[in-house]
């Protein structure tokens, strides 16, 4: 195995990178950044690129890059799903995400339709959520953009997650996660109560989409998508302890009940990729000491997973960032793995942990399964 830093800055919280293997072959990462620990994605945005499959790393702002493409935040560009579709449009669809508001401009007519949240950093902002999903096209490659969005009800929260998939029939299924309004006291709130999870579903090349929920289960709102072929769909999610696994033999249109599968992996979510031998391959944080990152693969399109054989590809995490002063959780300063297969059937997986440096940063391990 091979470990590298990607993106690592002192005084800076470097976390939750986004993969994309491009249709020409490179790979994009795109990675919130903050002088302060920020889970919420709401400060920098920086876009790197690789033309020789990770070894080196240059900042872009290519706009055939889908992760540079405008977004009204850093969260709404984390949480989208982008396209090219064949005819040459771009498409992105997704939720609004959390934006930051000065905190004297939130009077009560906002505060009824967004979630108001204090600013982890600035007394003087507030940061913002509306639960609306929208989708933006651009017909002649990013110079303009025509934007479509809705308000979903009774939501107090809809947050999308970047572990989208296009089926072999084209189907794009989106994941979203909601937490319904139940009590005026959650309003204020930034617990991680769980709630529903939906997929974000297109038939027409994203021209229209629905919004499906799957089958209720304890999940957080944080699912990952993979097409097996055929119409076959698996989706495993993440909970307290299991991940919550559920099957579609329709293209995500219809969902089985929720199953807890046996990987055990409390307070982090999946990444699912198929491989070009048929294998399964699930990669995640491991919030456990030993912190780190883990693999698992299934032999079985995700019907069993071969837990006693996984594979460490970290385990020197566990430590909280410095940008927390009180110390924080060691556990929530590592993991969000993103894994692609390379052209000679090697594993690159990106993710974010912090070592005994306690620099919180973006790095990579280079890898055979």
């Amino acid at each position: 195995m091979k470990h590298s830093v990607i993106l690592k800055t002192d005084g800076y919280y470097t976390a939750f990178p986004v993969l994309d293997h491009l249709p020409d072959g490179r790979l994009s990462i795109a990675i919130p950044r903050a002088p302060f620990r920020d889970h919420h994605a709401v400060q920098e945005w920086i876009v790197l690129v690789s033309t020789d499959n990770g070894d080196t790393w240059n900042q872009s702002d290519d706009p055939t890059v889908p992760a540079n493409w405008p977004g009204n935040s850093p969260r709404e560009k984390y949480d989208r799903f982008c396209k090219i579709t064949e005819n040459g449009t771009y498409i992105c669809t997704g939720t609004m995400g959390w934006e930051v508001r000065p905190a004297g401009k939130i009077d009560q007519d906002v505060a009824k339709d967004f979630t108001v949240l204090d600013h982890p950093h600035d007394p003087d902002s507030k940061l913002i959520h509306q639960s609306k999903v929208f989708i933006k096209r651009s017909h002649d490659e990013g110079n303009t953009w025509e934007t479509r969005q809705w308000k979903v009800p009774l939501f107090r929260t809809l947050i999308g997650f970047p572990r989208a998939d296009v089926l072999d029939d084209g189907t794009i299924l989106v994941p979203l996660g909601g937490r319904p309004v139940v009590d005026e006291d959650l309003l204020e709130s930034d617990s991680e109560e769980f709630g529903q999870t939906f997929a974000w579903r297109s038939t027409d090349d994203g021209d229209s989409f629905t919004l499906i929920p799957l089958p209720m289960g304890l999940d957080h709102d944080e699912t990952a998508f993979l097409g097996l072929g055929n119409g076959k769909v698996i989706s495993l999610g993440r909970t307290t302890n299991f991940f919550i696994q559920r099957w579609s033999d329709d293209s995500g249109l219809t969902w089985s009940q929720p199953v807890n599968t046996n990987i055990y992996c409390p307070a982090s979510p999946p990444n699912l990729v198929k491989l070009r031998d048929g294998r399964v391959l699930c990669t995640y944080g491991h919030r456990l000491e030993p912190m780190g990152i883990r693999a698992v693969i299934s032999h079985d399109d995700g019907e069993t997973w071969d837990v006693d054989n996984t594979i460490i590809l970290r385990d020197d995490g566990g430590y909280a960032t410095q940008l927390d002063p009180a110390g924080g959780r060691a556990r929530s300063d590592n993991g969000y793995p993103m894994s692609t297969q390379l052209p000679d059937g090697s594993i690159f997986t990106v993710y974010y942990i912090t070592l005994s440096d306690r620099i919180t940063h973006v790095a990579s391990t280079h890898w055979e399964v």
